[in-house]
């Protein structure tokens, strides 16, 4: 009976630091603090990347930042990680002609967990 009681102890002491907010960072989830052209902007001249800084660190090998225009041909570059912070995702730009752009981005926090989202930005004749 002592194996028992003890994985029952450990449930209730883990159920317990769950609860009381004690294990926060475990279960932790990278999302965007910034990002350039930021989210529903209409830009004047066409920029030459697109970036979204996280709240966290993200994997290098499972995020991810891609651009398409309007008929949703991919537009960007390579996605890159600034290797200093891990917080920092990007992809180069070519000039892009007037017109709506959508970028779509997915992350891997390091602690595993996955986020997404998307948005657009339009650059004005």
């Amino acid at each position: 009976m002592k194996p028992r009681f003890n994985a029952l102890l450990a449930a209730a002491m883990a159920m317990a630091a769950s609860a009381s907010g004690w294990a926060p960072a475990a279960l932790a989830h990278a999302f965007p603090e910034r990002e350039d052209p930021a989210v529903g902007s209409v830009v004047r001249v066409s920029p030459n990347k697109v970036w979204i800084r996280f709240d966290s660190r993200i994997e290098r090998e499972f995020s991810v930042i891609k651009v398409t225009d309007e008929n949703g041909n991919q537009v960007s570059g390579k996605t890159i990680i600034d290797p200093n912070s891990f917080q920092l995702l990007e992809a180069d730009l070519p000039p892009l002609a007037p017109g709506t752009y959508h970028v779509y981005w997915a992350v891997v926090s390091w602690d595993g967990h996955h986020t997404k989202g998307d948005y657009t930005f339009t650059v004005a004749p």
